[in-house]
């Protein structure tokens, strides 16, 4: 792995002690050296896959929990994380030798290893939904998971491919959304990128690339904005800290793939945070910095007034500045900078020897969700699909009629806001306006919308409510009303499974193609007729070899195979190593002129899936004068659609044509050649 070079660490118990003294002076040192020595050896032997000592992997996630801030009873949770899973050590051991709460923690984080006759999947889902139930009585717990993954993540050069991929897809699935969620997003950004670059390196290496050919030019751009911002508040009087604003690889890619626009088109790649001391002087700066730059219309966001579910609070707004280009500019107080990158982490900021409180933490989108949902009760598919859809979603912000602001998904009902208000008003509801307007209950609402519910005693939750709520609270609550109340909803199971498995189809489209893919040829040495010649030989069977799939524009050779002819390779193909052995039997291949002749190409497509995806790409290959053999679709995550088809190009101009038509289409990510990942850049 080149971008992600492994480093051997010289960090040990005393560098964390060291952090954690920096942050808190009055720190219990002492049960944090206890830990420690109990975990090495408890650990004594044990090696990982790196050949590291095992005890670095807890004393890496201690540290990394020491620089959020955390304090000394969740550090040294983290430093005796693995003990009851992978040694002797029992919960009654730890929870004598140090507290209950440090056992709580540490339990809440060991894996279900008693599963038996299951898949890993329902292993996994069933360990998450173990950490989660722990999670709602203290969320230190996931906290300490996450710092767990990010270890785990920063060695994953060290699993089997097959493994990294698989933990990559998780990671990017499950743990980074959380860590969002939490407001984590110092944890969060370094979990994306690093699942980015083993999934999707190509793209990885192409965004990295870009931004880093443009450095110089953009920071010279945030220095020039950030000394004008400066000497503005100066003359004001008004202290502010200006620096500029690193964004994620694949926070960028995400971007660019939900917009469908270039890397030069994402309005914050440039971008700059302003910190200043006072909520008050947070808009007055917004003020005068519309003063210097024009706004962008429909570019502001006030995340002050309104916070984010995670507790995220900042103002943003994008200008026009210097040189006309877009400048995206976040403003906000030294407290909320502290929040906007530790997130609930921050909260136990020089907390020691005590828990925060609930309240602290009850507003969290994914902890409301959490407690609202019946966790033992569900079964495991019902479990998995629920948390995922609260993971998610975007908010919108709607009121009720006295004012007061409700969070909901994007795409959320009138039922799902009813469930958001109070259980039995969404057991009752039978009606909703939306300002001041009857709609129907399946109608989506919209930020700043004003809900009204009406209700009545006879109401009662319907089987299709199912089919149009959004948030994960409603849809638990309405299943749960009808299995009381002895309700048939297999029905309706059966038909969101078949929805579901829809959309993970897009549309099969297929051609029935020849049963050898392989295009078999006579050649006639020379004629011109058939796409190659061939030095000193005539009437030879041609088969183009499908590891590499030559067409013409590659430079190729051919291999004397014994009874079936000529094999047609790329000079690059790796195939040809273990051929070099027979020297002998290599022979000089050229391509004629002649381009009547059609050869086969498989081709893959990645995209966000959307309406009319497929029908665009083949319009497009269609516009191109190419034959499609075959063409099918599927989705391979949430969103993520993969197309590949069968084509017949004329040569690598021909096929390079296609791919560029393709990759300039809304959501198109990635266009390559099966077996040879040709990206355009």
């Amino acid at each position: 792995m080149t971008g992600f070079e492994f480093k051997i660490r010289k960090r040990d118990i005393d560098t964390l002690i060291e952090i954690i003294l920096r942050e808190n002076p009055d720190a219990d040192i002492a049960m944090v050296k206890k830990a420690y020595d109990v975990a090495a050896k408890a650990h004594e032997g044990q090696v990982r896959l790196s050949g590291e000592p095992y005890i670095i992997h807890p004393l890496e996630v201690a540290i990394t929990l020491a620089m959020l801030r955390l304090d000394t009873i969740t550090i040294s949770a983290a430093l005796l994380h693995d003990v009851i899973e992978d040694t002797q050590y029992s919960f009654e051991f730890i929870k004598n030798e140090f507290s209950e709460d440090v056992a709580m923690l540490v339990e809440g984080v060991t894996k279900i290893s008693s599963i038996k006759s299951r898949s890993r999947s329902y292993a996994q889902a069933e360990t998450l939904r173990k950490m989660l139930l722990a999670t709602i009585k203290d969320i230190r717990v996931i906290i300490i998971k996450l710092a767990d993954k990010l270890h785990n993540m920063r060695t994953i050069m060290f699993q089997p491919e097959h493994k990294q991929i698989r933990i990559a897809k998780e990671t990017l699935d499950i743990y980074a959304p959380i860590a969002r969620r939490l407001g984590i997003s110092r944890v969060a950004a370094e979990l994306e990128d690093i699942a980015f670059y083993v999934l999707n390196r190509e793209d990885y290496e192409y965004i990295k690339n870009s931004l880093a050919q443009r450095q110089n030019e953009i920071e010279n751009y945030i220095e020039n904005v950030r000394q004008i911002i400066t000497k503005k508040l100066q003359e004001l009087k008004i202290e502010v800290e200006v620096k500029g604003r690193a964004k994620g690889y694949y926070s960028i890619y995400r971007k660019m793939a939900m917009s469908g626009k270039s890397l030069e088109e994402i309005f914050d790649v440039r971008g700059v945070r302003i910190i200043t001391r006072d909520l008050k002087d947070c808009y007055a700066i917004l003020g005068i910095v519309h003063s210097i730059w024009s706004p962008i219309e429909g570019r502001f966001k006030d995340y002050i007034a309104v916070p984010k579910s995670n507790m995220y609070q900042s103002l943003h707004t994008t200008v026009i500045g210097p040189e006309g280009f877009p400048l995206e500019i976040q403003i906000r107080t030294r407290e909320m900078d502290v929040v906007a990158e530790m997130g609930i982490a921050a909260h136990w900021a020089y907390k020691e020897g005590g828990k925060i409180a609930k309240a602290d933490y009850k507003n969290l989108s994914i902890i409301d969700s959490l407690s609202d949902m019946n966790l033992d009760s569900m079964n495991t598919r019902d479990f998995v699909s629920t948390f995922k859809l609260d993971l998610y979603e975007d908010e919108i912000f709607v009121f009720t009629p006295k004012g007061m602001i409700v969070k909901l998904p994007k795409g959320a009902t009138p039922v799902d806001f009813a469930y958001a208000i109070h259980t039995e008003v969404g057991n009752t509801c039978v009606g909703a306006k939306v300002n001041n307007k009857m709609v129907p209950l399946k109608t989506k609402l919209k930020s700043g919308d004003i809900v009204e519910i009406i209700t009545s005693k006879n109401g009662k939750p319907s089987e299709s409510w199912l089919k149009f709520v959004k948030s994960a609270s409603a849809r638990y609550r309405i299943r749960n009303w009808l299995r009381k109340h002895n309700e048939d909803i297999n029905k309706q199971d059966d038909e969101l499974k078949k929805k579901e498995e829809k959309k993970k189809e897009i549309k099969k489209a297929s051609v029935k193609i020849p049963e050898d893919e392989q295009l078999k040829i006579k050649n006639i040495s020379g004629n011109g007729k058939v796409g190659v010649s061939i030095e000193g030989n005539s009437n030879v069977l041609i088969k183009l070899a499908q590891c590499c799939q030559p067409i013409p524009g590659d430079e190729v050779i051919g291999f004397i195979t014994r009874g079936r002819g000529i094999t047609i390779h790329k000079k690059s193909c790796p195939s040809l190593e273990r051929l070099k052995i027979e020297s002998e039997r290599f022979i000089n291949i050229i391509w004629d002129k002649d381009d009547s002749n059609k050869y086969p190409v498989k081709l893959a497509v990645e995209a966000i899936d959307r309406p009319n995806l497929l029908k665009d790409i083949t319009d497009e290959i269609s516009l191109a004068r190419c034959n499609i053999i075959k063409a099918e679709a599927q989705l391979e995550s949430r969103d993520k659609a993969v197309l590949r088809f069968i084509l017949e190009v004329k040569n690598n101009d021909h096929l390079f044509d296609i791919m560029k038509r393709i990759k300039k289409l809304k959501n198109v990510t990635n266009v390559y050649k099966i077996n040879e990942k040709v990206v355009l850049k």
